[in-house]
C-alpha cells in the first residue's frame, strides 16, 4: 500500500506487527497439518512456535482439546482423522497462545 494504515488492538500494522502477531491466530481455508503428528503434538508445536512455555502449552492443550471436542482423538495422527476432526484441530490451533483476534477462513467446510 502507498498510504493509510490499519490498527489491530490499538497497534499500527506498519510499526507494531510483532505485537499484533503475538495476539493473533488464523485458521486458513486449507488445513496446515502434518500427517504424522498427533492432535496433542500439533497443539504443542504451534504453542511453542508462538512462544509459550512448556507449562503454558500443557495447560492450554487440555482446554483447547476439550473445547473442540477432540479428547478421544488426542493421540491420533492427523492422517487418521476425518475432515471434520481436522478442521476442529485447525480451529483449536488458531486459539493457541490466547489469541485475542482470530481470522477464520471457512472453518466449517
Amino acid at each position: 500500500p502507498t498510504s493509510g494504515t490499519a490498527y489491530v488492538l490499538g497497534w499500527d500494522i506498519r510499526s507494531d506487527i510483532d505485537s499484533i502477531r503475538k495476539h493473533m491466530g488464523t485458521c486458513p481455508q486449507h488445513n496446515v497439518l502434518f500427517d504424522i503428528l498427533t492432535v496433542e503434538e500439533h497443539v504443542w508445536f504451534y504453542g511453542r512456535l508462538k512462544g509459550l512455555s512448556e507449562e503454558q502449552v500443557k495447560m492450554e492443550m487440555e482446554q483447547l482439546i476439550q473445547d473442540t471436542g477432540l479428547p478421544h482423538k488426542r493421540r491420533e495422527q492427523t492422517r487418521n482423522l476425518s475432515g471434520g476432526m481436522q478442521r476442529k484441530l485447525s480451529v483449536a490451533i488458531a486459539f493457541v497462545g490466547g489469541s485475542r483476534v482470530v481470522i477464520l477462513d471457512e472453518p466449517t467446510t
